[in-house]
């Protein structure tokens, strides 16, 4: 199991249930950031799609988010190619440098840490018993150089590109995004999987996988994120001066704790969760907050410097923000809880949960102490 299936149907989702009675308020708060958007129409395909369309849209474009926020790696696609038996571990840690921004992360000892995206430790979940099948390995070697040259040439981070680039872009998405769905415990897409069994395939046939109405919506998506202001405000971007240079906005796929616990990006001081859901129904919308909370309540060490929470609702282009201490107490219904009696409750619940599940837990949560209040200015005329 895993944060996301935890709170779907496990003791945490249930602790949640129980004692975060402000959920609905902040639902509302999103409904109504979307009513103030106006009659903006949600991105959606035209006719019937099959059942797995949204998952694998929902993943290809975090995928393409993550290049877009740090230039890394894709180390879920990559770690999923091992476990599907594609290539090997060797493979795996070599391919991930040919991305601008696969420089290693360091904790503040300087030693590796796990807990960090891009480091070593995302490797350490790719044990299989069995070799990798001959034959693939050039070809997804192939195929991530080839598209990380195109990336960094025509969309650095923090850059679109035109939407030729952007649709050939979404191609690869889409296929990285059937090699992540094997590190998450899936197996392999029919439509890649075919062409992985084929005995002569190159990297096009594995670029002509996506149909064309998905690359048509991971194009419209990554638009949208434009047009709608939200990678302006992303970037930083002032009006009257000129846009900021290309280079890394934040960090994607976060890691609070190792093969268990992931966010989807951090972007300045912001944990930003991405949902491309074709409807915004309430149960989703809470465990969208949910992962919020508790990704900002296991980063316990206070690695990842966390000063507001995000929701970006992808096919309207429309992001609900707050603070994360007023977000927890909001969540809470406005007890004043949130850095007393109820982090440390989830964490006690948390901990047992996640060493059961195989993950490390998070160590102990010490609470920042409060700043002294500062004496009253005292100039030269009133002093006695």
């Amino acid at each position: 199991m895993s944060l996301a299936t935890q709170l779907h149907n496990g003791d945490l989702g249930r602790w949640c249930a129980e004692h975060l009675p402000g959920t609905p308020n902040l639902i509302g708060d999103i409904q109504r950031r979307l009513a103030a958007a106006g009659n903006r129409q949600p991105i959606i395909p035209a006719g019937r799609v099959p059942a797995d369309h949204w998952a694998r849209v929902a993943t290809a474009f975090r995928l393409r988010l993550g290049l877009l926020v740090d230039g890394g790696a894709p180390t879920g696609a990559l770690l999923g190619a091992v476990r599907a038996r594609l290539a090997s571990r060797e493979w795996a840690e070599h391919a991930g440098q040919s991305f601008a921004g696969a420089r290693p992360k360091r904790d503040t000892a300087g030693r590796w840490s796990p807990y960090l995206a891009g480091s070593r430790g995302w490797l350490d979940a790719a044990r299989v018993d069995a070799e990798p099948d001959a034959g693939h390995e050039p070809v997804l070697t192939d195929l991530l150089e080839r598209t990380a040259a195109y990336a960094g040439e025509h969309m650095p981070p923090a850059t679109i590109g035109h939407p030729g680039a952007e649709a050939g872009l979404a191609r690869v998405c889409w296929v990285l995004a059937a090699w992540e769905s094997c590190a998450r415990g899936g197996n392999l897409p029919a439509d890649v999987a075919s062409v992985h069994q084929q005995p002569d395939f190159d990297a096009d046939d594995l670029r002509r996988v996506a149909p064309e109405h998905a690359v048509t919506e991971l194009a419209a998506l990554i638009e949208l994120l434009q047009s709608s202001g939200t990678l302006r405000d992303w970037r930083g971007d002032t009006p009257g001066r000129a846009p900021r240079e290309p280079g890394p906005l934040g960090c994607a796929t976060p890691v609070f704790v190792p093969h268990w616990a992931e966010g989807h990006l951090i972007i300045g001081r912001s944990l930003v969760e991405v949902t491309a859901a074709p409807s915004l129904e309430e149960d989703a919308l809470a465990r969208c907050l949910w992962r919020l909370l508790a990704c900002s309540w296991l980063d316990t060490s206070n690695r990842h410097d966390i000063g507001s929470v995000d929701i970006y609702l992808a096919r309207h282009g429309v992001v609900a923000s707050w603070g994360v201490v007023t977000f927890a107490d909001m969540l809470l219904g406005g007890t004043g809880r949130a850095d007393g009696g109820a982090r440390d409750a989830f964490l006690r619940l948390a901990r047992p949960v996640i060493s059961a599940e195989g993950g490390q837990p998070p160590a102990e949560w010490v609470p920042r102490e409060r700043s002294a209040p500062r004496p009253p200015y005292i100039t030269k005329s009133s002093a006695p």
